[in-house]
């Protein structure tokens, strides 16, 4: 059965491996090292380290941030200032390091997406959803549902700002409860998706009336010092929210939420928010939120398949942690990245493994790439707009390889990540493949703009720097496959890096001759050949596609 027990002892270097690639955006060599020593419990608490808050994005025509009370500069486009976002939220998990915060931005934009061009007028409204997500990254899952609901950028993207009494937009109370909180069950009747109902929808749709967006940014989050949008109304009074009562279904244990506050047809501003604070807690009390919630972890972090037994050994009880922990999301992940299943430690069969079994995203493969080789990229002080330059065909290769980076498919979010049945094999076709094969290529050619060279791979400088014994085959492509590879190979597959592509069928002792004459005259030419071949072959493998 599977099971969540703990595993014991240190993590051993296969282990760390997985659970760096899993939780981060890829590892360098010297973090395997460090946390091949940890127990599990000490690896989680390693991962979870405070960061420290990303600087804002710069453009550099102004020489300023966008974000208030800066101003776009009167000559640069809003969808610029768009590709500039994105260029910085990939920096950010490019640099992160060992740490889970950027890896759960990313999971929270896939589970609560925003499509970046539906805001793009108002382009501090996405970098603000940005820093909502990292906020909440490591925190309270209930407490970033709430903040979302009013947030700026989802009051355009989920056409809340148009939710008004007597014209109601059910477009987000619909959403939020299929997608983002209770989930849409077997329907047992006619409206009835089981963990919610037709009637709910339109309940919901009331509390969530009145709300609209604030291009002033004075209207400010205590808790997380952001701006959010604002109640329609004078300040005081909201003139836009539906004060009628709103009746719940069983679903919801027939709950009641009457608006306070009512004077006339109108109710104050903290009435709004009181009200939408008792629909959060209806919602979050139905015990399909949490099981929701941890179906979508699951399949993030583990695996995409969810058999009877997996939503009976794991799920469940994930799901009540979560609840025992009010909805503290390191509770699940703490208990999850520790446990026998993660690591493929609860039973013997090798056909239901976990590690290395799912496809890598276009952005796991390219920022793990980058991540493990320690790339270098154009320096945002010294050279921000080559920077800018180079994520603008990082972007590109994003696109290319079937990841249009912030720009979700719909409302629901990227297709891999929740359309039953493939979910992640939408990654991969003819042409998503050979584009990832094509980027393996232009890394060892190098991306460049006006003359100058963005970014290359010098492959044997890493073997140079990284390898214990480049000289003897064995242990070279040994280390390498650990690194690059999740999977242990079998004994023909590892003999056909090292003797087909590596040797070219030439001895081993060839192969030391001339990594040897290189050390001593400086002179690559030989193996440079051979080491590049290998690079390519192995990460155009299809092992190299899965983590």
């Amino acid at each position: 059965m599977a099971s969540l027990n703990p595993i014991t002892g240190n993590l051993g270097n296969q282990r760390a491996a997985h659970l760096l690639r899993r939780a981060t955006f890829g590892f360098q060599t010297a973090d395997i090292q460090a946390f091949s020593g940890l127990t599990a419990t000490a690896a989680f608490q390693q991962l979870i380290q405070p960061q420290p808050t990303p600087a804002l994005p710069i453009d550099y025509l102004s020489g300023t941030d966008w974000v208030h009370p800066n101003t776009k500069h009167p000559d640069r486009f809003t969808t610029t200032l768009s590709n500039f976002t994105s260029s910085w939220w990939i920096e950010s998990m490019r640099t992160s390091g060992a740490n889970l915060t950027e890896r759960m931005v990313w999971f929270y934009h896939t589970h609560f997406p925003l499509i970046i061009s539906r805001v793009e007028s108002n382009p501090q409204f996405s970098l603000n959803y940005i820093r909502l997500l990292r906020f909440y990254a490591l925190g309270n899952y209930k407490a970033l549902a709430k903040a979302f609901c009013i947030d700026n950028g989802v009051l355009v993207h989920l056409d809340g700002k148009l939710n008004i009494k007597g014209v109601p937009q059910e477009n987000f109370g619909r959403e939020f409860l299929e997608l983002f909180t209770v989930g849409k069950g077997p329907q047992i009747g006619p409206e009835d998706y089981t963990n919610f109902t037709e009637t709910d929808v339109k309940a919901l749709t009331k509390v969530l009336t009145g709300w609209g967006t604030d291009t002033s940014y004075q209207t400010i989050d205590p808790n997380t010092n952001l701006p959010t949008g604002k109640v329609k109304g004078n300040g005081t009074m909201s003139t836009q929210h539906d004060v009628s009562d709103k009746q719940f279904s069983a679903a919801f244990n027939n709950t009641l939420i009457q608006t306070p506050n009512v004077s006339g047809s109108n109710t104050t501003v903290q009435g709004v928010y009181d009200e939408l604070d008792d629909a959060i807690d209806m919602i979050f009390d139905s015990p399909h939120t949490a099981t929701n919630i941890c179906r979508r972890v699951y399949r993030s972090f583990v695996y995409y398949d969810i058999t009877p037994e997996i939503e009976t050994d794991i799920i469940t009880p994930l799901a009540q942690i979560l609840r025992n922990n009010n909805y503290e999301i390191t509770s699940v992940l703490e208990v999850l990245f520790s446990s026998e299943h993660f690591y493929d430690q609860d039973n013997t069969i090798t056909s239901d493994n976990n590690i290395g079994a799912i496809i890598k995203s276009p952005l796991d493969l390219i920022i793990g790439t980058l991540r493990l080789f320690e790339l270098n990229v154009p320096d945002q002080t010294t050279d921000l707009e080559n920077h800018y330059n180079l994520y603008g065909q990082i972007l590109n290769q994003l696109n290319l390889q079937g990841l249009n980076f912030f720009e979700p498919y719909d409302v629901a979010g990227y297709d891999p990540y929740f359309q039953v049945p493939d979910f992640q094999r939408y990654w991969i076709s003819s042409n998503y493949l050979a584009n990832r094969y094509k980027f393996a290529e232009l890394l060892i050619n190098g991306f460049s703009a006006n003359g100058t060279t963005l970014l290359k791979l010098d492959f044997v400088q890493f073997v140079r720097d990284k390898c214990t014994d480049p000289a003897d085959p064995n242990v070279l492509i040994q280390e390498l496959m650990d690194w690059m590879i999740p999977i242990t190979l079998t004994t023909d597959r590892f003999n056909y890096f090292k003797d087909t592509v590596l040797l070219d069928q030439l001895s081993a002792i060839n192969w030391s001759i001339e990594w040897n004459n290189y050390i001593n005259t400086n002179n690559d030419t030989n193996v440079r050949i051979q080491l590049e071949r290998l690079a390519l072959a192995i990460m155009q493998s299809p092992e190299y596609q899965l983590y």
